[in-house]
């Protein structure tokens, strides 16, 4: 008789112990930058955060958090970001992001008194001067049992492994979102990259872009629909994947070549490199700028024109990213930044690019108010900003994401709700949809969803719910 193989995670659920996890470490990362270690408002979020170590430390010998491709694992377990979570999911992304780190291992053993000198270093590791020593502080430290996990060391073999082995019932969506977290997840590789040696690498954003290129002349838009995902903030890895995405298909509407294309996605996936060169403050303000910080966020675009410019060789692509990176605020009607003094064109792929920016950007989440829905931002760029954008590339842009884009929530004549999950390019006003309400009240059961690949001809949307109309939560939905 066989053995039955021993899984060292049947008595604990991970992914449920770890939505808990991230609460408590949000929360004493938020405490421990507002009050001393020995304050009770420290020690009771201390208490909390132990004691839910202890439960994975009773079967795991560490409790293990990383973040791969925006999404945070524990020991592997990757933890879904739903509502509830989404505040202190993307505020732990943000305290890794601005310490350089890609997670935390908190090791078997580790005391409370341990934890508090970790607690005080990490804190002070926001400056980014200090970010750089953390590894070798923690040292200096005496902290053993709490270590970093570099950002640069993070591996996608068991990332991609996890996506290999997903079930294929829906085989376009499988690929669309394979070929979407693997570029999500290499964008971070290139960028971290290109901030320590200040040389973005082509080639490698190349090959993160074909797949992308292929699905798009395969007219499998289930991509598109991802890119509607905005759990996170707008300067994360996954919005140069999302103008990336949004640049080729809108390209390909635009008949351009498969060569343009690929040329186009590695530009869309590298224009905002200036950005490193912006400090996270400025970047991170949730409020307006002021007209000192609108200096330092007005050069990006020049810096990331410069750090192109300094790759050996010259070739098509590294000109068309060059110009993307300069050009990509630059307007159609000859406003914006940066300022020229000469007769300038902007060319043909930054205006593409430039359109993509923008409709990810205004649609992204802020902590300091409620995102604009897509449905929301194609309004606004139809509408008076329309000036802004190129007329034929805003065409492309409705062709692209439709007139109801991806996680446009919308209510049928029949008395349907629906979501939108992706673009429908034979008909811009039929989208692909999954069900949520059926006219009688009822819901779909989740385990069976009913999906409309499109809208069929007997439906047509009668309006849109806006966000507060209905309790949805479109993002799992559409991760799904």
């Amino acid at each position: 008789m066989s053995e039955t193989p021993h899984d060292p995670h049947a008595g604990l659920d991970l992914a449920a112990i770890g939505e808990v996890l991230v609460l408590r470490l949000s929360a004493l990362m938020r405490t421990a930058r507002t009050y001393d270690v020995s304050n009770q408002a420290f020690r009771r979020q201390l208490n909390e955060f132990t004691a839910v170590l202890r439960q994975i430390f009773a079967e795991e010998d560490e409790a293990a958090m990383v973040v791969v491709a925006t999404y945070l694992y524990l020991n592997g377990v990757r933890i879904r970001a739903h509502t509830g979570l989404l505040g202190a999911y993307h505020s732990l992304i943000g305290d890794f992001d601005r310490r350089q780190v890609g997670g935390l291992r908190f090791l078997s053993g580790v005391d409370d008194a341990e934890i508090e000198r970790f607690f005080q270093v990490f804190t002070a590791a926001e400056d980014a001067a200090l970010a750089e020593r953390l590894a070798e502080t923690l040292d200096e430290a005496a902290i053993a049992h709490v270590q970093v996990v570099p950002a640069s060391g993070l591996d996608a073999e068991d990332f991609e492994r996890e996506l290999d082995e997903t079930p294929t019932p829906q085989g376009e969506r499988v690929r669309a979102r394979k070929v979407f977290w693997r570029a999500v997840l290499g964008t971070r590789k290139v960028l971290l990259r290109t901030r320590q040696n200040g040389r973005p690498d082509l080639r490698q954003a190349k090959r993160l872009v074909q797949p992308i290129v292929d699905n798009i002349m395969k007219h499998e838009y289930s991509i598109v629909g991802l890119t509607a995902l905005k759990e996170h903030d707008e300067y994360t890895y996954a919005h140069c994947v999302n103008v990336a995405v949004l640049s080729i298909t809108m390209g390909q509407e635009l008949k351009l070549s498969r060569q343009a294309l690929a040329d186009l996605g590695v530009a869309g996936l590298l224009h905002d490199l200036g950005k490193m060169a912006v400090p996270g403050e400025v970047l991170r303000k949730s409020g307006a700028l002021s007209s000192d910080e609108w200096v330092l966020m007005k050069r990006h675009p020049i810096e990331g024109a410069l750090m192109i410019s300094r790759m050996p060789g010259l070739s098509n692509v590294m000109l068309d990213s060059m110009r993307a990176c300069l050009e990509h605020h630059m307007n159609f009607n000859l406003t914006g930044y940066p300022e020229v003094k000469m007769e300038w064109g902007q060319a043909t792929l930054s205006r593409i690019v430039a359109l993509a920016d923008c409709f990810d950007a205004i649609t992204a989440h802020r902590a300091y108010n409620r995102p604009r829905t897509p449905f929301e931002g194609l309004q606004i760029l139809l509408g008076p900003n329309r000036v802004n954008f190129d007329p034929a590339v805003l065409w492309a842009l409705v062709r692209s994401v439709g007139l109801y884009p991806a996680g446009t929530v919308l209510q049928t004549a029949s008395g349907h709700v629906v979501l939108c999950t992706s673009p429908n390019p034979r008909d811009v006003t039929r989208p692909h949809c999954r069900v949520l309400v059926r006219p009688d009240g009822s819901a779909p059961p989740e385990n069976s969803p009913e999906v409309w690949d499109p809208m069929p001809d007997s439906e047509h949307a009668q309006r849109v719910l806006l966000p507060e109309e209905h309790r949805i939560t479109t993002s799992d939905l559409l991760a799904a």
